[in-house]
This record gives structure tokens, C-alpha cells and sequence, in this order.
């Protein structure tokens, strides 16, 4: 028969409450790693965006947003459920319209409304635009123009 000295039967006692303590610890470590201040960069998937079109996705890696108009907004859906999410136009001139987007239905959809529509409703209007969406701590951000193809 097998016999235990005081020092295996410790270490048999101990070692469940040391794996919990790891387990829980590196759940800990992994989560504050995760709400990080990151900065990842939107690029548009085509060779063009169309926000009037709903022909405008712009991604970093598995994230993705499609920008389109609908009834008068401007509406975000992303991949990934979003904190924040702000649009601006640039004008021209160097002017910065910002416009602080809503939650929608779920945090998937972000929208409000705009002027974008009026400005860019004619075939061939190009507008500057620039996007920030915040997910735990990341913010992506791009800057693309939107050029309105026509029907």
C-alpha cells in the first residue's frame, strides 16, 4: 500500500484551491487587458463607399460598420455591440460637423438624424467623412470620402 508523507497530502489539499485562485486570476488579467485604450484605423473594404447607397462598409480585422442613409439618419451597424459612436462631415472649407449617434433597437445599431442626405443627394457628390466607434476600451476610427454614384 501506497503511503503519503505530510508533504504530498498538503500539496493534494492545497493544489484545488491554487488552480480556482490561477483560473480566476487570469480571467481578471485577460478582462482589464481587454478594456485597454487601443486605437485600430477604418479602412473602406471597396474601392469606394456610397453612403447613400448603402454601399459603404469600412473594417479593421473582424470589425466591421456599414454607414448608409435611411428616412433621414445616418445609421451605423457594426459587427461587434459599440459603447459610442460619433460621425462627422468635413466640409470643404475644413469645417467639422459632429453628430453623436444613438443606440438603436440593440447596441449593433447606432443612428441620428443628419444633413448628410441633402448635402449628397445629387449623382456625383463627394463628402469627407469621419467615423469613431468605441467597443471596451478600443476606438476605431477612419476617414473616407463618400462619393454618390446615382442611379
Amino acid at each position: 500500500m501506497f503511503r503519503m508523507n505530510k508533504h504530498t497530502k498538503l500539496a493534494l489539499f492545497v493544489a484545488p484551491f491554487l488552480a480556482v485562485i490561477g483560473w480566476i486570476g487570469g480571467d481578471i488579467w485577460v478582462e482589464s487587458q481587454a478594456m485597454k485604450k487601443r486605437i485600430y484605423t477604418l479602412e473602406p473594404d471597396a474601392d469606394f463607399c456610397d453612403v447613400m447607397a448603402k454601399r459603404c462598409i469600412v473594417s479593421s480585422g473582424d470589425f466591421q460598420l456599414n454607414i448608409y442613409q435611411e428616412d433621414g439618419k445616418t445609421v451605423l451597424n457594426s459587427t461587434f455591440p459599440l459603447d459610442t459612436a460619433t460621425f462627422f462631415m468635413v466640409g470643404n472649407d475644413g469645417e467639422v460637423t459632429a453628430y453623436q449617434l444613438g443606440m438603436t433597437d440593440s447596441p449593433y445599431y447606432w443612428s441620428r438624424e443628419t444633413n448628410f442626405a441633402e448635402q449628397n443627394e445629387a449623382a456625383g457628390s463627394k463628402q469627407k467623412i469621419r467615423v469613431v466607434a468605441t467597443v471596451k476600451g478600443g476606438q476605431y476610427i477612419g476617414e473616407f470620402t463618400s462619393t454618390t454614384q446615382g442611379s
